[in-house]
């Protein structure tokens, strides 16, 4: 009679590889959005609010859950169940219960984060009232699933001791139908989350920064779903209850990519600042360019400073007539605006008379006129 050892078992050399690279790098990106969310919260805008606050306990949430990703790759992840040592499999099948739990909680969080956002951006009332009651019955959702898996054995110690003989649990069965009405749950919430996300971007008026801002979120979001939908195929198709270490390293990565997402998701609003912020700068920059060059090289078509002056309704600068794309319809023989040559300096010195209104300014006499002075562009600026 031949008996043939078992091959030794060693995590290192296990199929999770992928598993692990996968969650070290949506930590680093996680992390570095989240430090730049609070910056731009915190420091910049210095606004704060509750939305900041769910999502700083989901950022640690969906932290702590792949670091549990990345333990339990160690417990026989990615090996066939017979290949796994008892003492190990006895590990995981600790450990598995945690690692569900904070699942729950971090999709719930990541959910709340992203619904407590959306007030900042819209307010109507029949909003607020699919935001109000998507945010229920996110919270029963996530309560439920996890006081099922928590008090799923009595004593409520045992569901994280699974080398004590003789527990009294709840059937693996009844698990599985918990965890397939929770990821059906997901599934329909991030839809409707999104198509929320779909109503308030198209029901606000939108700069360039914020339609970049909303795509991004969108495809996120859609991103999200699609993760979630994924997930639910799988657990629907596959019996995790047989070799339940090599099937969960197929299920684990959409895990992963769905709470991690999501939180992205809730962090592009909070970036609006940052985007107004680098306008300006560049608006700044942009005219300064424009100041300090030749009259010569004036531009004929400025889009950008046409649609800044216009959007200022209560200045009028009244000076070379311009027809209503802001190209020139007069000479400068005939206009307000002309060139006179230096005798002493090089180069030509454009000078420009204008006059500014003010709305509801008060006079204080009879025949006010409004003061007209003639100064260099560079005073005017």
């Amino acid at each position: 009679m031949v008996v043939l050892e078992r091959a030794e078992f060693d995590p290192r050399h296990g199929n999770g590889q992928s598993v692990f690279d996968l969650n070290v790098a949506l930590m680093v990106i996680t992390n570095i959005l989240m430090i730049l969310r609070l910056y731009v919260r915190g420091i910049m805008a210095k606004n704060l609010g509750w939305d900041d606050l769910l999502a700083v306990v989901a950022w640690g949430l969906v932290m702590t859950f792949s670091c549990i990703e990345i333990v339990l790759l160690t417990k026989g992840v990615g090996y066939h169940i017979q290949d796994v040592p008892k003492e190990t499999l006895l590990q995981f099948l600790s450990l598995s219960p945690v690692d569900k739990l904070v699942f729950i909680l971090a999709g719930g969080f990541v959910r709340l984060s992203i619904l407590a956002c959306l007030p900042r951006i819209n307010r109507d009332r029949s909003f607020m009232t699919c935001v109000y009651g998507v945010f229920v019955a996110t919270i029963i959702t996530a309560v439920a699933s996890f006081l099922f898996v928590l008090l799923s054995c009595s004593p409520v110690s045992d569901v994280f001791n699974a080398a004590k003989p003789d527990r009294q649990c709840v059937s693996k069965y009844s698990l599985s139908r918990m965890r397939w009405a929770h990821s059906i749950m997901s599934t329909i919430l991030n839809v409707v989350i999104l198509s929320l996300c779909i109503w308030v971007s198209a029901s606000t008026n939108k700069t360039r920064a914020q339609v970049i801002k909303m795509t991004l979120m969108l495809l996120l979001g859609l991103f999200a779903v699609v993760s979630t939908i994924t997930r639910l195929i799988l657990l629907l198709t596959t019996n995790m209850n047989v070799d339940i270490t090599y099937i969960s390293l197929r299920v684990a990565p959409f895990f992963s990519l769905e709470i991690n997402s999501g939180l992205w998701c809730g962090c592009l609003p909070a970036f609006q600042p940052l985007f107004e912020w680098t306008n300006n700068h560049y608006y700044n920059h942009y005219n300064m360019r424009k100041l300090s060059r030749s009259s010569a090289q004036e531009p004929l078509n400025d889009s950008w400073n046409r649609d800044y002056m216009t959007a200022n309704p209560h200045v009028s600068i009244h000076g070379q007539p311009r027809d209503l794309k802001g190209n020139k319809t007069a000479s400068d023989a005939e206009s307000a605006t002309g060139f006179a040559m230096l005798e002493n300096e090089r180069g030509i010195k454009l000078t420009t008379e204008f006059s500014v209104h003010v709305e509801d300014r008060v006079y204080t006499g009879e025949g006010s006129e409004d003061i007209v002075s003639r100064t260099p562009v560079w005073n005017a600026f």
